[in-house]
């Protein structure tokens, strides 16, 4: 599971209320059912965080490291396109051949489509996959790797089957609102472009956040306030995905080789107002410890992450030092938000923000 090891892509989700003392009975209840019993509709449910075929939910199984690991499973089984056209190309030539070569209509060829599925099915084996997550009991956070839409609504709509209640995703408006009481519609929209005026800036609240944060980061060269947990620094890197604001031009400008951050396409496209949508954050301490990470800025979705090279050796150390890791990333990155969610509420700093960005983007390397 990512979690354990490798890269980890995922997001944070906070729980409205702590989970009950019945937890893992509830969890084991809507565990995962027989592989034999899976057809070709999906079927869903939970597993242990060690691998998806293991159901049973306990104790044992269900923590690592004193975290709550565990994944919701999806099973299926499919019909691989070709071999269903195939069989089906075999069925109409032998049908055609029997009526003497008089054409298949399409009502044959449908019900020659459904029996060759109802014979194929059964002896395909079950593809699964999971969105795997860790509960952190003490924060009232989850750490879910439902990195779409489509699985995070799916891995909601079956914890609210469990337990009755949801938790719900740190975007960036859910954030601002809930853990700093900004009200997202009244914190103003940032211009970078010293060839527009300010009425045409525009973009998300996590777009212009993830733009300021590459200016901010530009000015202070990386280095960041020191903190509790140390001194640490931070750049931002290509690929980079500025988007649009406004409808006319070219929607997207994904810049990826050279140098993204001081090419001329960066310049240009920050020129004509677009924001930063996606981009790679690397996040070092103390030049001994390095995060690396690509950002979804609409999203806060936090994509292929490395993590700092541990010292642990039992699995149990090795996902807690990974799991600790996972929150320094956390503390850094949302502290800077919420410093810049502080920033853009005073309208006297907005200005000044706005002077010193259209700077910074007149001199940018790029020509």
């Amino acid at each position: 599971m990512p979690f354990d090891s490798g890269t980890v892509s995922y997001r944070v989700c906070q729980l409205p209320e702590p989970l009950p003392e019945d937890a893992l009975a509830r969890f084991s209840d809507k565990a995962a059912g027989p592989l034999e019993y899976v057809k070709e509709e999906p079927q869903w449910g939970w597993v242990s965080g060690r691998h998806l075929l293991e159901t049973r939910i306990d104790e044992e199984t269900a923590y690592m490291g004193g975290y709550l690991h565990l994944c919701l499973r999806q099973a299926q089984r499919k019909i691989p396109p070709a071999l269903l056209k195939a069989e089906c190309r075999m069925a109409e030539l032998a049908l055609a051949a029997e009526k003497g070569n008089e054409p298949v209509n399409r009502r044959e060829r449908k019900q020659i489509k459904q029996d060759v599925s109802d014979r194929l099915l059964p002896k395909m084996p079950p593809q699964l996959s999971g969105i795997p997550f860790v509960v952190d009991h003490n924060a009232q956070q989850i750490l879910v790797g439902a990195t779409s839409d489509k699985q995070l609504d799916t891995f909601l709509a079956v914890f609210h089957q469990t337990f009755g209640f949801e938790p719900y995703a740190w975007t960036p408006e859910v954030y601002a609102l809930d853990k700093v009481g900004a009200d997202p519609n009244s914190l103003p929209e940032l211009n970078f472009s010293p060839s527009l005026p300010d009425s045409s800036a525009g973009g998300t609240m996590g777009q212009n956040f993830l733009t300021w944060l590459w200016f901010f980061l530009g000015e202070c060269n990386g280095v960041l306030p020191r903190t509790k947990l140390g001194q640490f620094s931070m750049m931002v890197e290509g690929p980079l995905l500025l988007v649009a604001v406004q409808e006319s031009g070219a929607l997207e400008s994904a810049i990826r080789k050279g140098m993204p951050t001081l090419s001329a396409e960066a310049k240009a496209a920050l020129m004509v107002g677009k924001k930063l949508r996606q981009a790679k954050i690397i996040v070092a301490r103390e030049a001994a410890e390095t995060w690396q990470t690509t950002v979804d800025a609409d999203t806060f979705v936090f994509r292929g992450m490395k993590l700092p090279e541990g010292e642990a050796l039992d699995p149990g150390s090795v996902f807690e030092e990974r799991l600790t890791n996972l929150q320094v990333f956390q503390t850094v990155f949302f502290e800077l938000f919420k410093y810049y969610l502080g920033e853009v509420s005073d309208p006297a700093k907005v200005t000044d923000i706005q002077t010193r960005a259209k700077a910074w983007v007149s001199g940018m390397i790029g020509k």
